[in-house]
């Protein structure tokens, strides 16, 4: 009973001190919990050292941006940006060029199409290229040509009308020709001509 008791406030103390680590800011020069910085996998060290109050007040350029989907010219803090991904010039990379807004409700329509119809199983086709899709490029066998997941939810972003699932690399190739079968035809060309 006793021995439980002092392995159970071993553990304890370790944990808390996990929770109490400090860590310096640079930029700040404030010590923080490591809840305010991007830690490692293991949550061992901070990523980035700024503290991410600073990062996002500091590493975000101040500049405006349209939104792709409403058009509307705003601040870039009103779009997403990758915590531990820099431009050359040393300030944080866009995530796409969706506003906040737009992004929230393309998630939400996304989020319902995914529960009225459920990706299919890993170590199938994918239906625009044909190759077995794998749950992460790591589960590939060496030798076999296959394509990585996470299953992609294809729709048209118009219409919101659910097309099917693709593979990670099929649904990024067609996002960036778009929905105009135009540009997929321009492409297939000049395919067929190289």
């Amino acid at each position: 009973m006793v021995r439980a008791l002092l392995v159970k406030h071993w553990l304890s103390d370790t944990f808390a001190e996990k929770q109490l680590k400090l860590y310096n800011c640079p930029v700040c020069n404030c010590q923080k919990a490591s809840n305010h910085f991007v830690m490692s996998s293991c949550g061992n060290f901070p990523l980035i050292s700024v503290c991410n109050n600073c990062s996002d007040f500091h590493y975000i350029e101040k500049i405006d941006c349209t939104c792709s989907i409403c058009k509307r010219k705003l601040p870039s803090t009103y779009f997403q940006h990758y915590r531990t991904r820099f431009k050359k010039n040393g300030m944080r990379l866009r995530v796409n060029t969706n506003c906040k807004d737009c992004s929230k409700k393309e998630s939400s329509i996304v989020s319902k199409l995914k529960r009225e119809n459920p990706a299919p199983q890993y170590l199938t086709p994918c239906p625009q290229c044909g190759k077995i899709c794998y749950e992460k490029v790591e589960d590939i066998p060496e030798g076999i040509v296959g394509t990585n997941g996470p299953w992609q939810c294809d729709h048209d972003h118009k219409t919101k009308e659910f097309r099917g699932y693709l593979c990670k690399r099929c649904n990024t190739g067609t996002g960036l020709i778009g929905d105009n079968i135009e540009y997929f035809q321009t492409a297939l060309k000049n395919k067929k001509i190289k």
